[in-house]
């Protein structure tokens, strides 16, 4: 797991030995077991290399069923909303396309930079 991760760990187990004392159960083995399962969905994102045509950089993103079942199947989503799904590159990126028999793929695409 990440510092971040490891951190907020230490920081819930000590919150969930005073909930334990307080209330009579334990806790802190659920909360971190649920923060591990979150940090290896996150692992098991897998994104493509880099392709491109002469308009458009592109990537796909293969999300682990866990995570694919929260996509939105009305919309295509923001740079906040894929984020939030723990999605991380690089800003520019705009989710473009629903590939309706693959929902748990992302298509991305960023413009070329300008030639000069």
């Amino acid at each position: 797991m990440g510092t971040e991760t490891e951190s907020l760990t230490v920081r819930l187990k000590g919150f969930c030995h005073m909930l334990s004392f307080r209330c009579g159960f334990s806790v802190a083995g659920l909360i971190t077991k649920q923060l591990k399962q979150h940090a290896m969905s996150h692992k098991q994102i897998f994104y493509s290399d880099k392709y491109d045509d002469d308009k458009f950089e592109y990537r796909h993103v293969m999300l682990p069923k866990d995570i694919a079942k929260r996509v939105p199947k009305t919309h295509l989503m923001s740079e906040t909303e894929w984020r939030n799904l723990g999605v991380q590159q690089s800003q520019g990126w705009v989710h473009y396309m629903i590939h309706q028999p693959e929902p748990h793929i992302l298509l991305f695409r960023r413009p070329l930079p300008q030639s000069q």
